[in-house]
């Protein structure tokens, strides 16, 4: 399957006027060969673009809401979309009708005695077209309002990105709050086991090496403690900031998170990725790349329609006003109509030279938007394959930490009954927290795999941006 640029730019609805044959053509858009199917074991269906529902925590659900309505980076690019398409309106005003008035007036008179004061006044009411025969007028509108497509998609991608953010440092909060569940608890049971390490070593039943390797433990845990507390931290002050708040002062629902110790979310079932060819119409960043592709070969038409003249109509008419005539009067009033031609004339050489920067430029968007479309499929397998890969290992690792737990069992149950040393009870202890630890921080990375996934299948709504409510 292979998709031609100028075919998806044209489907925008936008068709560009078409140049004189004298003037040089336009340089067309190369396909770029997209494939078939993404990675294998992964559901081609329809993607979900409220992705994060499916990691079935309605916390998270809630903080992605949140931050999607008051982040301050959306309100930017929402501002970007007011600008565009208010440059677009003033772009349309060009196919219309130009208006314009003037008004004066004068009072004075001679320097000779006895003259008397003079008074007049005038006025001036005008109106002008140009008629739009080359395309010229018909091609800026189009810029115009593929600009305002590019800031649209651009702003879904800020949307996209703060989403994929939000669930992150939420995910890592939870992944911090787990480990630390886990740190304290073998801190605690170590702790335990040092003060009956120390009974022993008093009745000569422990060694001061037991001892001193129990404490090592201990102590090594409990260092592990306020990495893990700045990390909770640090991911509170970066929910406020993606929802809109100071970190200095968070609302009550992110200081809730500090206290709650919900297990780390992950993903429900398969991804569902769609297919790749929709891939290239939801991802933001291709669409908008499409439209800054779309606005810069509508430029170039612009550019070409430069070779021709520009032809004004305009129409005027102007009154005089003083005590010698009143309104009405032939004398006063005249009005004047015909057209203006502007043409760069013979020599034309700025005007071809404009045209070569603007097909450069087209040029370069073209190989932008492969550029584009080439990097996405490549994210999407990389995600894709990660996700797949970090699944295998979580499963290796909860197997892991079930045969560490019934180790320590054993080794605890043949200390117990003499058979064995301090020394092996000490070593299922550190056998089992690192491994309940690799299993937090592997379900951690293998929920910010499948939210890297979903990142870059572009999943956001349309309905999420803000941008119905834009005029046209």
């Amino acid at each position: 399957m292979s998709l031609r640029l100028t075919s998806a730019v044209l489907a925008g609805g936008i068709f560009l006027v078409s140049a004189c044959a004298s003037a040089p053509p336009a340089p067309d858009a190369a396909p770029v060969a997209l494939g078939t199917a993404f990675s294998e074991g992964l559901q081609e269906v329809a993607f979900d673009t409220e992705w994060w529902t499916r990691f079935d925590d309605p916390q998270m659900g809630s903080l992605i809401a949140r931050a999607l309505a008051a982040n301050k980076s959306l309100d930017v690019a929402q501002a970007n979309i007011r600008l565009a398409g208010s440059l677009a309106r003033s772009a349309r005003l060009n196919r219309s009708y130009g208006t314009s008035s003037s008004a004066g007036a004068n009072v004075g008179r001679s320097t000779g005695a006895g003259q008397d004061v003079e008074a007049s006044a005038t006025g001036n009411i005008g109106a002008s077209w140009e008629m739009d025969l080359f395309g010229r007028i018909d091609a800026e509108i189009a810029a115009a309002e593929f600009s305002v497509q590019e800031a649209r998609q651009l702003r879904r991608d800020v949307a996209v990105i703060v989403a994929s953010d939000t669930a992150l440092a939420y995910v890592t909060l939870r992944s911090a709050q787990a480990r630390l569940h886990v740190a304290r608890k073998n801190a605690r049971t170590q702790l335990e086991g040092l003060d009956l390490l120390q009974s022993l070593f008093a009745n000569g039943r422990a060694t001061r090496l037991d001892l001193e390797r129990a404490d090592t433990q201990y102590r090594t845990t409990l260092a592990s403690i306020p990495r893990l507390e700045a990390s909770i931290q640090t991911s509170l002050n970066a929910l406020a900031a993606l929802t809109g708040q100071p970190a200095t002062d968070p609302d009550e629902e992110l200081g809730r998170l500090v206290l709650e110790t919900d297990d780390i979310p992950e993903h429900q079932g398969a991804i569902l990725t769609g297919s790749v060819e929709s891939l290239t119409r939801r991802r933001p960043d291709i669409r908008a790349a499409e439209a800054a592709l779309g606005r810069q070969m509508a430029l170039g038409e612009a550019a070409r329609a430069e070779l021709f003249p520009t032809i004004v109509w305009n129409a005027d008419v102007f009154a005089l006003f003083n005590p010698d005539n009143s309104v009405g009067d032939l004398s006063s009033l005249g009005f004047g109509i015909g057209p203006a031609i502007q043409w760069a004339g013979p020599d034309l050489r700025r005007v071809r030279a404009n045209i070569d920067a603007s097909d450069a430029r087209t040029e370069a968007a073209i190989a932008q938007y492969e550029v584009t479309v080439l990097a996405a499929l490549s994210e999407v397998e990389s995600a894709l394959t990660q996700y797949v890969s970090e699944l295998r290992r979580r499963d290796d690792l909860e197997s892991a930490a079930t045969s560490a737990r019934r180790s320590l069992e054993l080794a605890r149950l043949r200390f117990e009954e003499g058979v064995d040393d301090y020394l092996d009870v000490l070593d299922a202890q550190r056998t089992l927290l690192d491994a309940e630890d690799r299993l937090a921080e592997s379900r951690q990375q293998t929920s910010e795999a499948a939210i890297a996934a979903y990142r870059a299948l572009g999943g956001i709504s349309e309905d999420a941006d803000d941008i119905s409510s834009e005029p046209n």
